[in-house]
């Protein structure tokens, strides 16, 4: 693959306490931003609290108490943005924050305005506004509610709900089949105490990743790295990911009807590479051969040609090892769709692959490639990826190596795939 004209790198600042602080070069961009990252084990006990921390974070704090003192404060520093959410990366439950606000450069006569906004930002971590040993009791309540409402609404998407059933199922048992924000009954018995409790905890001891890009200059980035030093961390622990590998001894089926008019055929696989493998690159390319855009087998063979799918794909989770093909089917379909979709993946495995297949991916993976490094937040979001798994790919090394990846490459993957669970949500009315 051709290199990318602006080389974009993470520079590792310091390590202190259990966080690491890196820049990212990058002239591209005319907003700074911090994005930090605390890590913990993706546990039920714990899932909707960390999940909830952030919104209650971002509704105040001790220097501007409410919602509307902080927005007005936002806007004095030009429209800053302070925002924060919680996901999963594999079994672990990442809750992140994140800063941003316009480059000095493009504002006449403010040299200190990323100070003052990781100032607020420390503030907002820092300083949340507490009574009685807990948070705010009508903020807390307030974004509780928010989220119980947020979970509810999974259902509401019907391709993203069973997809997220179809994992459940698949990883009944399993650390990894808790959703990113855990269950309504957890978040139910949340209190403002015990939210706070868990808010602690994260900043005492969770492990931790922040990113500074764009223009900050060195004395502000240390600056600011000494400001998060001032947090109360003590014993801060470690996450990592383990050996995701399986070997599935029988195929679980699962058929579950809500009413609908489109049946949701999801099948999950075990792919046994993990993230840190040099197997992990032909994995990439062989789902992109495989279901990952409309030169695909799956796109060309159940969509276009079968006509039995309105969509068809597969997406890789790569921290745990699983790859999901969702597809959107009538009823009277489902068998013909399910055969016709196995048949790629036997495809791929006896290595019935073609070199336009191959070179479509690459040149598909490509433009993703170069995509990314237009959005900061994904540049972000590539380096905090490759720093989870310890891998030391940039993106132009990354492009390199999905370039190298050759049809032997993608069968041997191929081999160690194994179907693992069918999940199909049908019409109520269908018998």
């Amino acid at each position: 693959m051709e290199s990318t004209k602006v080389k974009t790198s993470a520079e590792k600042l310091a390590k202190k306490d259990g966080i690491t602080f890196y820049r990212i070069n990058s002239e591209k961009f005319k907003t700074n931003r911090v994005d930090i990252f605390f890590l913990d084990r993706l546990e039920r006990q714990r899932a909707s609290a960390n999940a909830i921390i952030p919104s209650v974070l971002k509704r105040g704090c001790r220097d501007f108490a409410t919602q509307r003192e902080l927005e007005m404060r936002l806007e004095e520093l030009y429209g800053a943005v302070v925002d924060g959410g919680c996901s999963k990366r594999g079994e672990t439950q990442c809750v992140s924050f994140h800063m941003s606000h316009i480059a000095e450069d493009y504002i006449s006569g403010q040299d200190k305005l990323f100070d003052q906004c990781s100032q607020l930002l420390m503030c907002i971590l820092q300083n949340p506004v507490v009574e009685d040993n807990g948070f705010k009791v009508p903020v807390f309540r307030q974004e509780r509610d928010n989220l119980i409402d947020y979970i509810r609404s999974r259902i509401n998407d019907k391709m993203r709900f069973s997809f997220l059933r179809c994992i459940e199922e698949m990883c009944s048992g399993e650390a990894y089949a808790i959703p990113d924000e855990g269950y309504e009954e957890d978040a139910l018995l949340l209190t403002p105490q015990k939210t706070f409790g868990i808010y602690q905890e994260m900043i005492s001891s969770y492990p931790g990743f922040v990113y500074m890009s764009g223009s900050i200059d060195d004395e502000s980035a240390h600056r600011f790295i000494e400001q998060f030093s001032r947090l109360p961390r003590t014993n801060p622990g470690r996450v990592g990911f383990a050996d995701n590998t399986k070997t599935v001894k029988e195929v679980r089926r699962v058929d579950e009807t809500m009413n609908i008019n489109q049946g949701k055929l999801c099948l999950g696989f075990r792919t046994n590479v993990i993230p840190s493998s040099p197997d992990y690159y032909p994995l990439v390319v062989y789902n992109g051969i495989l279901g990952g855009d409309v030169h695909s087998k799956l796109f060309q063979n159940v969509r276009e040609k079968a006509s039995l799918a309105y969509y068809a794909q597969s997406v890789l989770e790569k921290y745990k090892g699983l790859m999901i093909i969702m597809s959107g089917i009538e009823q009277e379909n489902r068998d013909k769709a399910e055969e016709i979709i196995l048949r790629q993946f036997e495809d791929m495995r006896e290595g019935r692959i073609t070199q336009e297949e191959l070179d479509a991916t690459k040149k598909s993976l490509r433009t993703g490639i170069k995509t990314m490094q237009d959005s900061q937040g994904a540049i972000v979001d590539f380096f905090f990826s490759q720093h989870l798994t310890q891998d030391g790919e940039d993106f132009e090394s990354m492009a390199q190596k999905l370039e190298s990846v050759t049809i032997d490459d993608v069968v041997r993957v191929a081999g160690r795939i194994q179907l693992d669970t069918v999940y199909f949500l049908k019409p109520d009315n269908v018998q």
